[in-house]
C-alpha cells in the first residue's frame, strides 16, 4: 500500500507539471485539519510567516476510512461559478502571513482506477482575521479566492488564478472526500510573487530616473564646468 500512495504522490507531481517538491521550493505546513473520522488537528491562534517571493509545496494522503464520510454540517461553497459543492470528508487548512504579494495555486488529484481516489476536491482561499477560528466548514466571512475545477482524464486540478493578497493572515483550505478503497491524495503548490508596479508609477519611476541621469550628464559636460559660478 505504501508503494502505491508513492506512485500516487509521484504522478500528481508530475501532473502538475510545476517542479513542486523541489530543492529549489519549500514546504507549506498544514496548521489544522478536521475529519469525518480520526484524530483531527487543532488550529494555532497565529499563522507563521512566509517570504515573498516563494514557491511552497502542500500535500497530504489518506487510509480509508479517515475522510471517507461527510463530516457532521459541512457544506462548501465554491463560489458563484460552482455554487455548493456538497459536504466534505476532510478539511485541511494551511495558514500563511505574508507580506503584500500576488498569489496563485494549484491543487491536483489523480484517481488510480478508484483504489486512491479523491473526490469534490476544492481549494480556496481566505482572510485568517475574517475567519478567527481557520476552518470554516460552510461559507467563509469577508473576501474569499475561489478555485476553479478542471477535469482531465483521472487527474482533477484546482487552480485558483493570481490575486492579489495584501499584508496579513490567509487561510488556504483544501477540502474533499476520501472516495479510494484504500484512500487518497492531493498536492499543491503556492507561488507567491511580487506585486507588479502599476505601468503608470512604473513610467514615472522610468521618467525619474532619465531626468536624474541627464542632470549627472549636464553636470559633468565641458560647458558647465567652464560656466561662470
Amino acid at each position: 500500500m505504501r508503494h502505491a500512495r508513492g506512485f500516487a504522490c509521484l504522478c500528481l507531481t508530475g501532473a502538475l507539471g510545476l517542479g513542486a517538491f523541489t530543492a529549489s521550493a519549500s514546504n507549506l505546513t498544514l496548521s489544522c485539519e478536521l475529519l469525518s473520522s480520526g484524530p483531527s488537528l487543532s488550529c494555532p491562534a497565529t499563522a507563521p510567516m512566509y517570504t515573498v517571493p516563494g514557491q511552497y509545496n502542500y500535500q497530504n494522503q489518506f487510509s480509508t476510512p479517515v475522510g471517507s464520510t461527510p463530516i457532521a454540517g459541512s457544506s462548501i461553497y465554491g463560489g458563484p461559478a460552482n455554487g455548493f459543492l456538497g459536504s466534505a470528508g476532510f478539511i485541511d487548512d494551511y495558514f500563511f502571513q505574508i507580506a503584500t504579494a500576488q498569489a496563485d495555486v494549484v491543487s491536483a488529484t489523480i484517481d488510480l482506477g478508484g483504489v486512491f481516489s479523491i473526490g469534490n476536491l476544492f481549494a480556496r482561499i481566505y482572510s485568517l482575521t475574517s475567519n478567527p477560528n481557520g476552518l470554516v466548514t460552510t461559507t467563509p466571512a469577508g473576501s474569499v479566492d475561489y478555485g476553479v475545477i478542471t477535469p482531465s482524464g483521472p487527474v482533477t486540478l484546482v487552480q485558483i488564478n493570481p490575486v492579489t493578497l495584501s499584508s496579513g493572515s490567509y487561510v488556504l483550505e483544501i477540502s474533499g472526500t476520501d472516495t479510494g478503497t484504500q484512500g487518497g491524495s492531493y498536492t499543491g503548490t503556492l507561488n507567491l510573487t511580487a506585486v507588479p508596479l502599476p505601468g503608470a508609477f512604473a513610467l514615472l519611476l522610468t521618467g525619474l530616473a532619465a531626468a536624474g541621469l541627464y542632470a549627472v550628464a549636464v553636470r559633468r559636460s565641458p560647458e558647465a564646468a567652464l560656466a561662470p559660478g
